[in-house]
């Protein structure tokens, strides 16, 4: 059964989201930011940037609330340039080598020691396409990377202004070797189960929401299966942002975290469904301090379907394992 983006927010989402104060970062903050800047920041600094905005191709997996390039061209940050997560990647496989990637950033221009925001816009979690985006920069080794809080939701709330039609940057050399950081991914089912052994102490960490955690969801038309990785803590991203979008208060989700025994020191193993809403809490914990972490790129949907040829090496569970 393929249900609309709206039913399956309300099959997988049974919980509401933190409320509109509840925030990560102060609006009125004047220290220089760690990985997200709000729209005030952003709008004050957009000559010293290089600002991305983050759409899904036309062609790719339909939602009800979605930014397309047509929509780009229509109307966006100004001096925002457009990429497509495809770029990266098809939605459900694997980011391409790094050099590949690094040849995309080459084209847009955009070098190792760029700045560059990225923002993106989609329905209840605004920032996790972007945030992916954002991790190939970061594990490459653009060395200021950041997202904006809210996503085009929190620029058109703050009646910034817009320009239309396509920006372009002259290409340039990426500057360094890739990828800076090479731990970071841990791309296939076959690795995670080897890292796991040879690191007993790691932390496989969900970010899909409590109903997908224990099963009771029904999955998604793009991704088979119900359950979560056996042995995996919840993380989850059902408090992650409030409801207008923002990232919440860390008082939301981070008792949470540290009653499933997942603490700032541990090493952690991020993944959810296909790897982008596991790519906006690397960047919180980032933002919050957590040291030792990387993403399990595959994440459920390849784990799936490696349980399926082989359940015993890739088991998986369902419930509450408490």
């Amino acid at each position: 059964m393929n249900l609309s983006h709206e039913e399956l927010m309300k099959q997988n989402y049974n919980r509401s989201q933190p409320g509109a104060d509840s925030r990560l970062i102060d609006s009125q903050r004047k220290v220089h930011p760690k990985f997200f800047v709000d729209a005030t920041w952003l709008a004050e600094h957009l000559d010293e940037v290089v600002v991305v905005e983050v759409t899904r191709d036309d062609a790719a997996y339909q939602l009800d609330q979605v930014r397309t390039r047509k929509h780009y061209l229509e109307g966006h940050i100004p001096g925002a340039i457009h990429l497509s997560t495809d770029e990266l990647g098809e939605f459900k496989g694997y980011f391409p080598s790094a050099e590949a990637m690094a040849k995309v950033f080459e084209q847009k221009g955009i070098r190792y020691d760029t700045p560059v925001v990225f923002y993106s816009f989609y329905a209840r979690d605004i920032m996790y396409i972007a945030s992916r985006m954002a991790l190939a920069a970061y594990y490459l080794g653009v060395e200021s990377v950041y997202l904006l809080d809210g996503g085009w939701q929190a620029w058109e709330r703050g009646d910034y202004p817009i320009e239309v039609g396509e920006v372009t940057l002259p290409q340039v050399v990426f500057g360094r070797s890739v990828p800076k950081y090479p731990e970071l991914l841990v791309q296939t089912p076959e690795e995670v189960v080897q890292l796991c052994q040879a690191e007993p102490e790691a932390k496989l960490v969900s970010v899909r929401s409590w109903n997908e955690y224990i099963g009771s969801n029904q999955g998604h038309a793009w991704n088979k299966g119900v359950g979560e990785i056996k042995g995996a803590l919840y993380g989850g991203d059902d408090f992650l942002t409030n409801e207008q979008g923002y990232v919440a208060n860390p008082k939301e989700y981070q008792p949470s975290w540290e009653a499933w025994g997942i603490e700032p020191e541990d090493n952690l193993i991020l993944y959810c469904g296909t790897s982008w809403r596991a790519s906006t809490c690397f960047f919180i914990m980032k933002e919050l301090g957590y040291q030792h972490l990387r993403l399990y790129d595959g994440s459920w949907y390849q784990w799936y379907l490696a349980h399926e040829a082989d359940p015993e090496r890739f088991p998986i569970q369902q419930g509450d394992p408490r």
